[in-house]
């Protein structure tokens, strides 16, 4: 037992520090290729001109191009997935490492995929190399992995509960105590040591909103609205990697596709990574109701466009942006009808409604809007209600399928 909880922690040390390393590699990356310092990312695309932004999603997806082309033509990129269910749950630090950054490089130079996937991946590795080395048994070595890919969201995100939440809702679907109190403390003390090198300020910032009754209506309205739209959502992204480009393809076509979303905005400059920043405006409720609408459907549609040029990365952000860009544009027009609830309101909702359904993850998808916007437990009651309707009409509107890529689990986004 001790063996053990010392492993717990050394765990959470390594996942908390891989986390911030590559938060910081994420930011410096975004910085020098955007030419801003002090802003939002977002800010800082829409202030670089339209040229500088198709070149830089050019450059980014040669780059990004040619190093998974060699990656993968010399090794084999072992996924949280994989390591869950193979009999050696073990995945390759150095390969992991590399295909990490990867991905934290696509991203920052504006890929419009989750950056989320880097820190999990890194994580686990982590993780399961600690209790490898401890000696530690196969099955300790696989809970041990996936507490290593939670504490490396919750530490890049600050959100220890929705961490936990995730190794054991959607890696391990167990919360025997054992793995309950392994997960808590993996994702705490991965959240504090991130703390030492990053913020420990929420993810988005919002405004204290009250509870009404036409937010509660709204909810039950939202809720399969939804349902339907994280179907859609989820079969787009598992459609775009059923056949990823092999050999010299891949680093031709991620150039394209990356060129092609590149153009798209120098209209639309919110299209550009992970998705915080469309995120961040609809919770404030600051874009026109035609501009929610033009980016609900052309974010998914960039998304799902980079992941099947054969770039890795998360839907986890990409979702919960499209969804809580879905609830302010149905909002809007609630509020034609039923007045007096903020959009941003609308917005948190929709966010958790459309991530806990595209994810099937319902309590890990209401703690992680909880703490990603530190909203507190106004909105409790309207957030359950539209993710628990979410939840089941996405369950019935998807047919079970196994996904034909092995890079992401278009389920549970558990790279």
């Amino acid at each position: 037992m001790g063996r053990l909880l010392v492993v717990v922690v050394l765990v959470g040390v390594g996942a908390g520090i891989g986390g911030a390393a590559l938060t910081l590699l994420l930011h410096a990356i975004q910085h020098l290729s955007f030419g801003y310092t002090e802003a939002t990312f977002l800010t800082g695309v829409e202030e670089a001109s339209g040229l500088r932004r198709v070149v830089v999603m050019t450059t980014g997806g040669l780059v990004v191009g040619l190093g998974w082309w060699a990656l993968r033509r010399y090794r084999t990129v072992v996924t949280v997935k994989d390591g869950l269910k193979n009999d050696d749950p073990r995945l390759p630090l150095p390969t992991t490492a590399i295909d990490a950054v990867l991905q934290v490089v696509a991203v920052a130079m504006g890929a419009s995929l989750g950056r989320e996937g880097a820190p999990r991946q890194l994580g686990a590795a982590i993780g399961v190399w600690i209790a490898a080395r401890a000696g530690l048994t196969i099955d300790q070595q696989r809970t041990l992995l996936a507490c290593g890919a939670g504490a490396g969201l919750a530490a890049v995100y600050n959100v220890p509960l929705g961490g936990a939440l995730f190794t054991l809702e959607i890696l391990l679907v167990s919360f025997a105590v054992r793995d309950v109190l392994a997960a808590l403390l993996t994702s705490a003390i991965a959240t504090g040591v991130a703390w030492a090198f990053l913020s420990d300020k929420p993810t988005y910032i919002v405004e204290p909103f009250a509870i009404t009754a036409g937010l509660v209506v709204f909810a039950v309205l939202f809720g399969p609205i939804a349902g339907v739209g994280s179907a859609v959502f989820t079969r787009l992204m598992d459609f775009a990697q059923r056949h990823p480009p092999q050999g010299w393809r891949l680093p031709v076509v991620t150039t394209s596709v990356f060129a092609g979303v590149g153009l798209l905005a120098v209209v639309f400059p919110q299209l550009l990574g992970n998705g915080k920043g469309p995120a961040q405006l609809a919770f404030d409720g600051a874009l026109a109701l035609p501009m929610f609408l033009a980016l609900v459907l052309l974010k998914p549609a960039a998304t799902a466009a980079c992941l099947g040029s054969g770039a890795t990365g998360g839907t986890l952000t990409p979702s919960l942006a499209t969804g809580a860009m879905l609830g302010a544009l149905t909002g809007g027009v609630w509020s034609t009808f039923w007045s007096g609830t903020p959009i941003g309101a609308f917005a948190i909702v929709g966010a958790a409604a459309f991530l806990a359904a595209s994810h099937k993850a319902p309590f890990t998808a209401i703690v992680l809007l909880l703490e990603m916007t530190q909203s507190g437990n106004a909105l409790l009651v309207p957030i359950i209600v539209a993710v628990g309707s979410a939840y089941v009409v996405s369950s019935l509107a998807r047919t079970p399928r196994t996904s034909a890529n092995p890079v992401v689990e278009p389920k549970n986004d558990a790279r």
